[in-house]
């Protein structure tokens, strides 16, 4: 199931947006079959950032760097992005020095790198191991400043998070996590969330 939305609506949406953004990272990651968020989801993000100008970003998951550099395209802020695999980082690395960005790049396991860091940040944006989102939501909410916001990208997971009849028997065990994570930030009382189903599904969360 490739959408979460009517199929005409997403198509709608993405002839609708000129993405003028990287576009060569974008074509490289379809030709690898790298994941990175779709057009939607940088969308909405881009706004947010604009909107809400975060002076400090910290990203768990770097994949080839491209969410990292829509970050320093549409802020000003100081961003740190953890890479668990080695290419990968590397990669992400060669993109930022070709783009000039300024960005740090830590090549580690996200929960050991995280026990690392004690800065706050004003923006987070995890998209790493799905099944570690709850885990990795707990920790970046005590780095996270007050007012401060953590996006989590492929909360719906292809519909799978939706419908038990979408799940692909390989994923149970991501499927519960996922919907763990999404009861436990909806009932965490000092944090405002919502599920925003576009993209593959995202989570806001706002700290009170």
């Amino acid at each position: 199931m490739k959408y979460i939305n009517y199929p005409h609506t997403s198509l709608y949406l993405e002839k609708l947006i000129e993405d003028m953004d990287f576009l060569d990272l974008r074509e490289y990651a379809e030709v690898n079959n790298v994941p990175i968020m779709n057009i939607e989801t940088k969308e909405f993000i881009k706004t947010i950032l604009i909107s809400k100008n975060p002076k400090s970003i910290l990203e768990i998951g770097s994949a080839i760097g491209y969410s990292a550099l829509i970050f320093d395209k549409y802020t000003k802020a100081d961003i740190t992005t953890i890479e668990l695999d080695k290419s990968t980082a590397k990669k992400a690395s060669e993109n930022f020095k070709k783009y000039n960005a300024d960005i740090k790049i830590i090549n580690d396991d996200a929960q050991k790198a995280l026990d690392e860091i004690h800065q706050g940040f004003d923006f987070v944006f995890i998209d790493a191991n799905k099944a570690h989102y709850r885990e990795y939501f707990e920790k970046t909410s005590k780095l996270l400043n007050d007012g401060g916001i953590i996006i989590a990208d492929n909360v719906l997971f292809k519909g799978m998070v939706l419908n038990d009849n979408y799940v692909d028997k390989r994923m149970i065990t991501i499927v519960k996590r996922l919907r763990n994570y999404l009861a436990y930030i909806m009932d965490r009382k000092d944090f405002q969330s919502t599920i925003i189903p576009i993209g593959d599904g995202l989570t806001l969360s706002i700290k009170e």
